[in-house]
């Protein structure tokens, strides 16, 4: 009777999220988060501190500060990843060069292309997070802003009404005094001046209240009181009685309804194709596209040295940071102009960015490997 021995077979499960993976990308997950927190606090704490005085000046209602600043949060929010990202690459490929990481990967045979590899674990889904915050969230954010202050600007000088003082509406055009003033906004012995082009009326009445109508406009309505009516200067005054009388103070034709391009939707700037439209979408797609294209840069730029100092190339990364943001503001300033094609303002700063990449590798490969690669002879 034969046997025959079965062999045990190995069966190697290659992994689809490796070690290095898995090394690299948490450790740039762990620095991305940390650092954009710390830039978010900094910038949000600037903005709350702007909206804060609007509140104690009547701007902006007490109970809308911290609505906006929730809204401007999400658009520091999303104006920080690109620079975040940039610097956590910097930290963590620099890190792992003075710990000698980098030189145990490359002795295991694990190069650039495994890097950037392993690196796309996160930055992926943060390209894809920058590009909905670019496109959609921040003008979302933008137009709800812009509401709410829309809203407190026009009930800005029914919140300010004070009794006993002189209170302006329609920029002086409407000056409202009360002697008295109770919780309900009922109003006694009230002086109401009010100019349209260049007649001037003046009433005074003994009682008078604020009331809103359906369309939005404010009115202080007047009763038992007189009406002069007249231009400065001559005597045609006229002179009426009435029993009840209304001035109105604001309305919600006063605000602009036109909303800025930074709270316009990003099709809409697409479709309308203006110098100034295509400005600002060229601002919003150069947050995504600043994720991509600085985290190329990164790799090489973190390459150190081993008699650099302890913050390797985090100066450098910083000047080239502010040349990134500098050229990219020129660039749509002169797209607004109409000084240059769009193509050009959208491609410029990128090309940059792709040979300075391009030279980085090469100085990092050293001159000895570029006159190999170009003057080696066939075998």
């Amino acid at each position: 009777m034969s046997e025959n021995p079965t062999r045990p077979q190995q069966r190697f499960k290659r992994s689809i999220i490796t070690v290095v993976d898995r090394m690299v990308s948490l450790e740039l997950a762990k620095t991305l988060l940390s650092i954009l927190m710390v830039l978010v606090i900094i910038i949000v704490s600037r903005k709350f501190l702007g909206i804060l005085t609007k509140a104690i000046e009547g701007e902006v209602a007490t109970e809308t500060v911290f609505s906006l600043l929730g809204l401007k949060s999400l658009t520091a929010l999303a104006m920080l990843i690109p620079p975040s990202v940039f610097l956590a690459v910097l930290i963590v490929l620099g890190r792992m060069y003075r710990d000698h990481e980098m030189s145990v990967l490359a002795s295991a045979g694990i190069g650039t292309k495994r890097l950037y590899l392993s690196m796309a674990w996160v930055i992926i889904p943060v390209f894809v997070l920058a590009s909905y915050m670019a496109l959609e969230v921040m003008p979302w954010s933008e137009r709800q802003s812009q509401e709410l202050i829309n809203h407190d600007v026009e009930t800005h000088d029914l919140r300010g009404i004070k009794a006993g003082r002189f209170n302006e509406f329609k920029s002086g055009n409407v000056v409202l005094y009360a002697e008295s003033m109770d919780e309900n906004q009922n109003m006694m012995n009230i002086f109401v001046q009010s100019r349209q082009n260049e007649s001037t009326g003046v009433v005074i009445a003994d009682y008078g209240r604020l009331q809103k109508v359906e369309n939005g406009d404010n009115f202080v309505i007047l009763k038992d009181g007189r009406r002069y009516q007249g231009t400065p200067g001559e005597a045609n005054y006229v002179i009426s009685e009435f029993d009840e009388y209304g001035v109105r103070i604001s309305g919600p034709e006063e605000a602009s309804d036109t909303l800025k391009r930074e709270a316009t939707p990003s099709m809409t700037l697409l479709d309308g194709g203006t110098p100034k439209e295509l400005a600002e979408l060229q601002k919003r797609i150069a947050i995504p596209l600043g994720v991509f294209a600085l985290t190329l840069l990164a790799v090489p730029l973190a390459r150190l040295s081993p008699r650099q100092g302890p913050f390797g190339s985090i100066f450098t990364a910083f000047i080239i940071y502010i040349v990134y943001e500098n050229v990219q503001k020129v660039s749509q300033g002169m797209l607004m102009a109409e000084k240059i094609k769009p193509w050009v303002s959208y491609s410029t700063i990128y090309g940059l960015l792709i040979l300075m990449t391009l030279g980085l590798f090469l100085k990092n490969l050293g001159p000895r490997w570029i006159r190999h690669r170009l003057f080696r002879r066939p075998a």
